[in-house]
């Protein structure tokens, strides 16, 4: 079992934005002295919290990461050109020597695509198009492309990527045509672990596998990602009096957005079906659940909006100490 991180970089528009990102990067060069695995970024345009942009901050990570895994969690990929993607991802894996993930999704925010100028229809095949000519181009050789959405004459990638075919792509997917696309494009499915419905994951995991097989594509050696949110402290308690109140406003600031709105309606659901919260006995035993379904890299977001930097420290201090070793021996 791996265990990652997601530099959740969204803030308060009162928030000292420097500060907040200085504090990120010092979290994930103590999240690498700990021995943690990777760290992903996020991806929102015209937002209502302060949020930078994920290959920047993928960039400046490089140099606080040690030898972590340095990915998006997610890319909202219809939103970009697939050259410029192909381009920027390449470069990064020449910089990083080789640990760099491009995960990637199709979106759900209605205002980001009219901000630019990109039809949310068909966004889906949007994705497939461009995840297709990525890959063409991270052969390094030269590639003709003619789709729906995007056309490309005659060229070849200015910048190879180090790693041989370009970095993995995962794919973020929840609905269970997206899951099976993941399947069909991805070199993984990156779940997400925020459903209220407890047998979402493993219906959903059920779908994933059972294409992969019908594409003749092996689970042996697959990585099985999968995003949650967790606290880990010294008793169920104190883990719960000390992040559930931030957990709260940063579910109740996007549930602002109307696809989201059901996480403020069903917080309480939320809260005992997905939110791990607890003391390291708790939460062994809540990740050997994930680890029984078949996921092997949890990745989990370390605090929320407005939480002291000092909390955040203390649950991954605590969590390296007492829960991964479980899963490391």
């Amino acid at each position: 079992m791996r265990f990652g991180l997601i530099a959740s970089h969204q803030y308060s528009f009162d928030d000292d934005l420097r500060q907040r990102i200085g504090e990120l990067f010092d979290l994930a060069e103590h999240a690498a002295e700990l021995g943690y695995d990777s760290i992903f970024v996020i991806n929102h345009f015209v937002s209502n919290l302060a949020t930078p942009q994920p290959i920047s901050m993928m960039a400046k990570l490089l140099d606080h990461t040690g030898d972590m895994l340095v990915g998006t969690g997610i890319l909202i990929l219809p939103l970009f050109n697939p050259v410029h993607i192909a381009e920027e991802f390449a470069t990064l894996d020449q910089l990083s020597g080789g640990r760099v993930i491009l995960g990637v999704g199709a979106g759900y925010r209605e205002h980001e695509f009219e901000a630019l100028g990109v039809p949310m229809e068909r966004r889906g095949k949007r994705l497939a198009e461009a995840v297709e000519l990525i890959r063409a181009l991270w052969s390094g050789e030269e590639v003709e492309y003619q789709g729906e959405f995007y056309k490309l004459p005659p060229n070849r990638i200015g910048v190879p990527p180090l790693t041989p075919g370009g970095p993995p792509i995962w794919i973020g997917a929840g609905a269970k045509n997206a899951v099976r696309r993941a399947a069909r494009l991805g070199d993984a499915w990156y779940a997400p672990g925020n459903s209220p419905k407890p047998e979402f994951l493993q219906t959903s995991l059920d779908l994933y596998n059972a294409e992969l097989e019908r594409h003749g594509k092996p689970r042996e050696g697959r990585e099985y990602p999968v995003g949650v949110e967790l606290y880990c402290a010294p008793t169920p308690e104190r883990a719960v009096e000390e992040a559930l109140p931030y957990a709260r406003r940063e579910y109740y600031t996007y549930a602002e957005y109307p696809a989201l709105r059901w996480q403020r309606d069903r917080f309480d659901e939320l809260v005992v079906n997905t939110l791990m919260l607890g003391s390291p006995e708790d939460l062994i035993a809540k990740i050997r659940r994930f680890e029984a379904m078949g996921f092997n890299h949890l990745i989990f977001r370390p605090f929320w909006l407005g939480m002291p930097i000092e909390k955040a420290k203390a649950s991954l201090e605590l969590f390296a100490k007492e829960v991964m070793p479980a899963f490391k021996g």
